[in-house]
């Protein structure tokens, strides 16, 4: 996988976050995400399947109503991939930038993602 491999298929996952129409997301989803995938937050400290990420895009939307996300960068070294995420808020306000590891596995969808919390500005 290269960078343009890899930004390719987490804007696709993005776009299953920034989606409001539930039937779209899910379909996304099911394309982009394995059954089985392994699924790392803040909030979910060692999770399997697809269907606690699928809970957590609606959870945004509960949270940040008319936000989205956008890419902020890619770095990518053979099925692993470092991205940027940056929350836009409705108002079109940057909230926050943290980051993503991401792995594809052999059939091209995303099999593991841990999430990094906001960067911290000056974390002293």
């Amino acid at each position: 996988m290269n960078n343009q491999e890899a930004w390719t298929i987490y804007k696709r996952y993005l776009s299953a976050w920034n989606t409001t129409d539930v039937g779209t997301r899910l379909q996304i989803a099911h394309d982009v995400l394995a059954d089985d995938i392994e699924y790392h937050t803040a909030r979910h400290d060692w999770s399997t399947g697809r269907s606690l990420v699928i809970d957590d895009m609606a959870t945004f939307h509960e949270k940040f109503p008319g936000g989205h996300f956008e890419i902020g960068g890619v770095s990518t070294h053979h099925n692993v991939s470092l991205l940027l995420w940056v929350i836009i808020q409705a108002d079109g306000t940057e909230f926050a930038r943290g980051g993503d590891q991401i792995t594809v596995g052999r059939d091209g969808k995303i099999s593991k993602i841990i999430t990094f919390a906001p960067f911290a500005t000056d974390p002293g």
